[in-house]
């Protein structure tokens, strides 16, 4: 075979590894796609560019012309899945991107030999969980992580051809107009920029006063940054913007949308004093990411790479420093903008590969390519293996949350004529802006108007209430605790609506299974029980609404017991009885949860009323100690439930598990829970270090709080984050956390200079980021026992 047909057969060899890898990929998000709207930004993503409007800054010109392009382009589905689509085939499109970035360094290897380094590479990137949750729904950064990785694979196809020859400029003209696109899209991909300009340079010096060259890398440049025009043309247009600001045509208001000027502040949060907590924060991203023997070859190719071509090396190395260094330091959207650097990682795991397959080159001829086949064929069963693990719990193939809350804003006001208000965040408000403009289904003012809560203020629930409480019936998405510790009374109305109330709540409310039986001062008049078939772990709602007879001082409060189990909830996020007013009738909401290792079957759901301020159980008139309320349905069981609980150390609302915690202080460390208390002074930092585990799918968005509490209860420091610093959000759009996945969580927590000498006590918890509730412990045997967990003692000395 002459030179030329080893060339050509190479080629289209490498060229079927590419297919092979994107239809793996695509095959991949396809059978995990949502099947229609998701909450927050990614609904944003999907109506934005479907009524040419103009996204949040920065704006997104690209990803909205692109958008409004494929959705008219895809003939089939609805706009929502299509939108989804679109980041499946981003997803897809990295995968192979890596592919081919590995093949370009991997050009001695031939044959299989020199596929397998690239198909490893590209479909541990599929697989990782970060780019695979983006891949299977609508959301910019997927489309980010596609122009970074374009960006690297053509500077390296542009070096691949000078080899021994001047470099091919046509792929530099590739690169500048994905570079300017990607101004377009998003500012923060020019933090990439310093090592593209660096590594031109170290190839091909001369590049600098090639005058053609640079000309048209400039035109490239301008045509892919003339994508920003649509933002002062749509401004310019006479027709309506239905979403976004309408300024863009104007100087300031163009350069304070695609600056996202209001944004900066989610930028460089931490202190050099926290980089050491960023790079555990780091590391137990990326173990989510690949399996460890994969993360041994990023390093391995990290050091091939500097001894082979260093050039590449550099590449890759400022690359990765340069955009951990920002999003590692940055408190939103972190694992979205981590898409970028996993990316180039990603690709090190194939060139560590080639490293290993070089090093057996050494052995006897014979058996040279029998074992570099062998052991690329041993590594690629960890993506497919990862990838058939990992995907029901990735899947979103059954995901119609969003769906589900429009169904009960329609149903709840549609045609009613209550001419109501609702206050929304968000989150809530986007798949009803999307029914609205995409499916041409608008709500009536006549029955309810949608009010965006914007968080621009101290009390922003409050202020909004106060505001509209006198004009119109009001209602809230999702429990709001400021209200309820203003004074208002909130109303479960189905699942997510509330109504507020100002007190006395005087108007009775129509319950679903009417109890009216008293327990001492209080009536219970009746509950709602919105679901009674549920999976393990699932949340169950369930409303009790209770007729204030009289005055008392006596904390009276419910408790249920779902087969053998009571739960006996706290007080949190609660209005008490001595707080309610003589004649109202109070709803509140206690939601329960079937028990994670529980087997499939029937359990009766009963409730009972005890006297807080006693410790006493109260009877029921009639004598009855507790009301039967119906039957809970668990269908189907998890594999290992009962093991998993057992191995943790506490379980926070069957859906996350604290399964270790230590902290060091004042030379002194302990593991929890520690039986010593640790001593430190005054101003002394504690540091903690909490691993989580996801116990499932969290179905909600979940905040830390550590506390240093005092005897009685009173916190005198803590600290709040969403996980990891922000960079882990339980549930924040997506991604969420994975069933079985494992992070270490590091916290500094300050005690203050004033506190004064004794014992205190480190508790922490979760609450709702949305609704500030805590999320309830249980024990071993499935009861409510709390919502915080002391990790042991503090001895303040002075």
């Amino acid at each position: 075979m002459s030179t030329d047909q080893q060339s050509i057969l190479t080629h289209h060899v490498g060229l079927l590894g590419g297919i092979g890898v994107f239809l793996f990929s695509l095959i991949v998000y396809i059978s995990t796609l949502a099947p229609g709207l998701v909450f927050g930004d990614p609904a944003e993503y999907t109506f934005v560019p479907y009524i040419w409007g103009i996204a949040h800054p920065p704006g997104y010109a690209f990803q909205t012309i692109l958008g409004g392009l494929w959705q008219r382009l895809i003939p089939f589905g609805s706009i929502a899945w299509r939108a989804n689509l679109l980041s499946a085939f981003a997803g897809a499109g990295i995968a192979t991107l890596v592919y081919g970035s590995v093949r370009a360094l991997g050009r001695r290897l031939t044959g299989l030999a020199g596929m397998l380094p690239g198909l490893l590479a590209g479909m541990s990137a599929a697989t990782a969980t970060d780019m695979w949750q983006h891949s299977i729904h609508a959301n910019s950064h997927i489309v980010s992580a596609l122009l970074a990785t374009a960006s690297l694979f053509l500077l390296l196809r542009w070096w691949a051809s000078g080899q021994g020859r001047s470099p091919d400029p046509r792929w530099l003209y590739g690169f500048s107009l994905v570079a300017g696109l990607s101004v377009t899209h998003h500012p923060l991909l020019v933090f990439s920029f310093p090592a593209y300009a660096v590594f031109l340079i170290a190839v091909h010096p001369r590049v600098l006063v090639e005058w053609r060259t640079l000309l048209l890398m400039l035109g490239f440049a301008l045509l892919g940054l003339s994508i920003w025009l649509y933002f002062p043309l749509r401004a310019s247009l006479p027709s309506p913007i239905l979403f976004g600001p309408t300024n863009t045509n104007t100087l300031d208001g163009f350069l304070n949308l695609v600056l996202a000027r209001g944004l900066r502040v989610n930028l460089f949060h931490f202190g050099w004093g926290d980089q050491a907590d960023r790079l555990i924060v780091f590391w137990s991203l990326l173990k989510l990411q690949a399996a460890i023997p994969l993360i041994a070859l990023m390093a391995a190719g990290t050091a091939w790479l500097w001894v082979r071509n260093w050039r590449v090396g550099m590449l890759y190395s400022l690359f990765i420093v340069v955009n951990l260094a920002f999003i590692l330091n940055s408190i939103q959207d972190v694992m979205a903008y981590l898409m970028v650097p996993f990316s180039a990682l990603l690709s090190l795991i194939g060139v560590g590969l080639i490293a290993l397959m070089e090093l057996l080159q050494r052995l006897p001829a014979r058996s040279v390519r029998r074992m570099q086949n062998g052991l690329g064929a041993l590594l690629l069963v960890l993506p497919v293996l990862r990838g058939a693990l990992l995907a029901p719990r990735i899947s979103l193939h059954d995901f119609r949350e969003a769906e589900r809350w429009v169904d009960e804003v329609y149903s709840t006001f549609e045609h009613g004529g209550e001419g109501a208000i609702l206050l929304a965040h968000w989150e809530h408000l986007t798949p009803l802006w999307y029914a609205q403009w995409v499916e041409q289904h608008p709500l009536d003012p006549a029955d309810v108007t949608l009010v965006f809560v914007a968080s621009g203020t101290a009390n922003p629930w409050l202020e909004n209430v106060e505001q509209y409480i006198k004009q119109s019936p009001l209602y809230v998405s999702g429990y709001q605790r400021s209200l309820a510790d203003a004074g208002y009374r909130l109303r479960p109305v189905g699942e997510m609506l509330y109504r507020v109330l100002p007190a006395p709540a005087l108007e009775p409310q129509n319950m679903g299974v009417a109890i009216n039986r008293q327990a001492g001062p209080v009536e219970v008049v009746g509950v709602d029980l919105l679901r009674t078939e549920v999976a393990p772990g699932e949340r169950i709602p369930l409303s009790i609404a209770f007729h204030a007879l009289q005055q008392t001082d006596a904390i009276y409060f419910p408790y249920v017991m779902l087969g053998d189990a009571t739960m006996l909830y706290t007080t949190d996020s609660h209005v008490l009885s001595p707080n309610w007013i003589a004649g109202e009738v109070i709803v509140e909401r206690y939601d329960l949860r079937a028990p994670l290792d529980a087997s499939p079957g029937e359990y009766s759901l009963r409730m009972g009323i005890r006297n807080l301020s006693t410790g006493e159980d109260v009877r029921f008139s009639g004598g009855a100690s507790l009301l039967e309320l119906g039957t809970i349905v668990v269908t189907g069981a998890i594999p290992g439930g009962r093991a998993a609980l057992d191995s943790v150390m506490a379980d926070i609302g069957h859906q996350i598990a604290l399964v270790g915690a230590a902290a060091s202080g004042n030379g002194q460390r302990a593991e929890a829970v520690w039986q010593q208390p640790l001593s430190v002074h005054p101003g002394d930092v504690i540091s903690l270090r909490l691993t989580w585990q996801a116990l499932n799918s969290p179905d909600d968005n979940w905040k830390v709080f550590v506390h240093l509490i005092n005897g009685a209860g009173q916190v005198i420091a803590q600290r709040d984050y969403p996980p990891l610093g922000g960079a882990f959000p339980t549930y924040l759009w997506f991604p969420k956390w994975v069933a079985g996945q494992e992070v270490r969580d590091p916290y500094q927590l300050v005690v203050p200079v004033d506190a004064a000498p004794g014992e205190y006590y480190i508790a922490v918890g979760l609450y709702g980021f949305n609704t500030s509730q805590r999320l309830h412990f249980f024990d071993r045997q499935g009861n409510l026992s709390g919502d915080f967990f002391i990790l042991g003692s503090v001895l303040v000395q002075p």
